[in-house]
């Protein structure tokens, strides 16, 4: 849509439903057995925008949850999505947006994660001209930009407690200053807002205010990962192979139309994908695009996606001294394994993943990487 606006890698990550699918059609698919990803293109109708536009879903509770969206879609009530990073909180919050009454107005998606601590109040609320070193310029800010339209605040736990309280002053009353203004500005937005994060717990730990909390979660969904409604996965990947086919031909020094074996299927089918629907679509573009074959194979899967490390407390802790021990390649082990998951969590945003590790800034991390080289380290 020409009225969407994304802000700081507010990407968009389907979740893939087919609405005028019966119930019937999804419940029988597993009773009847699997069907291999490319004989799934033949017998369903599904098709997927690669922004997210159209969603594509077979299991119960993504049937509930969009029918549920879809009705207080028509209130400006404040919305709450929780649900881990890949699940397609963005999609569902922009499908809000399409189904509200201000579906012809801005849709501004901010990533709260990626905007450096000291400038997020600037880049909410605006500033003025020569408010702060830097400031050549005065720029209105995303709640304005936001105006009559919807304010999506994608990883909102991440905001620092300053802009927190600034945010829950413009959600009562309307208005917002800019830095280094005095002037009040009146604004009429809805606001959505997601997080990966348990924002009770962050409550109790005081790195989020109650307030804001009860303001924000209204109305409040929770999106399931991937691997706890895996009746979709067949679904999704049948999909995703389409839309990539249609990315490919439309380039054809990048190869010919592709299909996925059934070695290959039953890999997907069987992996618990801790990245859930970004990681599954990310792993079939590489495979993809990569492969030499008109048929993806397992090694072409294999290759593409991050290996999963299991956590093995007892292999870490309970090794013993002798000629082959090195202390450096056990905490390069746990190094290796928590840059990859915060690698995943933060869809490869550094200064996400810095903080996700718990490190003080993102040089610290860089200091990390030097010192544990990390194959896969956050670019």
């Amino acid at each position: 849509m020409d009225n969407e606006k994304n802000r700081n890698g507010g990407g968009s990550d389907p979740l893939v439903s087919k609405e005028n699918q019966d119930d019937s059609s999804g419940s029988n698919s597993h009773s009847e057995g699997r069907i291999s990803g490319s004989n799934l293109l033949e017998t369903m109708d599904l098709d997927l925008d690669p922004h997210g536009d159209e969603m594509v879903f077979l299991s119960n509770s993504m049937k509930t949850l969009i029918r549920r969206a879809k009705q207080v879609a028509f209130l400006d009530w404040p919305i709450l999505l929780q649900g881990e990073s890949g699940t397609g909180k963005d999609v569902v919050a922009r499908l809000i947006h399409r189904e509200s009454k201000r579906r012809d107005a801005p849709f501004v998606c901010v990533n709260c994660g990626a905007i450096p601590e000291n400038l997020v109040e600037a880049e909410l609320f605006g500033h003025e001209k020569g408010a702060f070193t830097g400031a050549i310029s005065a720029r209105k800010g995303y709640v304005v930009e936001a105006d009559t339209g919807t304010l999506f605040l994608d990883e909102v736990g991440e905001l620092p407690l300053s802009a927190q309280v600034k945010l829950l002053r413009v959600i009562q009353e309307r208005e917002v200053i800019a830095l280094g203004s005095v002037k009040t500005q009146h604004v009429n937005f809805r606001i959505i807002a997601a997080t990966n994060r348990d924002l009770l717990k962050e409550v109790s730990s005081g790195r989020f205010r109650n307030d804001l909390f009860h303001r924000l979660a209204v109305a409040v969904f929770k999106i399931p990962p991937l691997r706890e409604r895996m009746e979709d996965l067949e679904a999704l990947i049948a999909a995703f192979v389409k839309n990539i086919n249609r990315e490919l031909e439309q380039h054809p020094a990048l190869g010919e139309k592709k299909k996925i074996s059934d070695k290959a299927n039953e890999f997907l089918l069987g992996y618990n994908w801790p990245g859930n629907i970004r990681e599954l679509r990310n792993t079939l573009l590489r495979a993809m695009l990569w492969s030499e074959h008109h048929t993806v194979k397992l090694k072409d899967i294999e290759d593409a996606i991050f290996s999963s490390h299991e956590d093995n407390t007892e292999d870490i802790l309970g090794r013993s001294f002798g000629a082959d021990f090195r202390l450096v390649d056990i905490l390069t082990k746990v190094a290796d394994n928590y840059f990859e998951k915060a690698f995943l969590e933060s869809a490869g945003n550094k200064a996400m993943a810095t903080r996700l590790l718990g490190l003080p800034n993102p040089t610290t991390y860089s200091n990390w990487v030097k010192k544990y080289p990390w194959e896969k380290n956050v670019k």
